[in-house]
């Protein structure tokens, strides 16, 4: 009697983790190693919308230039949203 009411709160929770947790999880490491395989050259966007060509990549900061003045930025890798088709 006991198990038999804790199948539907058991059964929900691996619901919620199977449809909200595990593909939240997979997205997660694609960006990770998205992020991993940026280098110099390549045209990226960052998650506030700015477009730019990744001049050098080190450990944690990509630096970007954004136009053919030469302005450049300084980030964290974590805010490249995407890398741009050629």
């Amino acid at each position: 009697m006991q198990f038999t009411s804790l199948i539907l709160p058991i059964l929900l929770l691996v619901l919620m983790w199977f449809f909200l947790i595990r593909p939240q999880q997979k997205k997660a490491k694609e960006h990770r190693e998205m992020i991993s395989q940026v280098s110099s050259g390549q045209r990226v966007t960052t998650i506030g919308g700015i477009k730019g060509t990744v001049r050098s990549v080190d450990e944690t900061t990509v630096v970007l230039t954004l136009n053919g003045n030469g302005t450049e930025i300084t980030l964290e890798k974590p805010a490249i949203k995407q890398v741009d088709p050629s």
